[in-house]
């Protein structure tokens, strides 16, 4: 993850991003907060590309990445 993509996290905030990850997942992500001293992201999961990894609940969990993770984060234009 470079500093652009701590940039685009920071100003994502309840905001929808794709998130893609060192393990070759895909991501939307709903951002909930960016922690810089922990180096992680709390997000709510809106889709992935390996739903298999993710437990099936009634409500849908916040989950979290840590920083070193995280590969690439695009931001999502209104309508994608």
């Amino acid at each position: 993850m470079t500093e652009s993509d701590l940039q685009v996290l920071k100003a994502s905030v309840d905001k929808v991003v794709r998130i893609i990850s060192f393990d070759g997942e895909t991501m939307l992500a709903k951002v909930r907060a960016v922690s810089e001293e922990d180096e992680d992201v709390i997000y709510d999961l809106v889709s992935t590309t390996k739903e298999s990894q993710y437990e099936k609940h009634d409500e849908q969990p916040a989950y979290l990445i840590r920083f070193r993770d995280i590969k690439r984060v695009e931001p999502l234009m209104p309508g994608q």
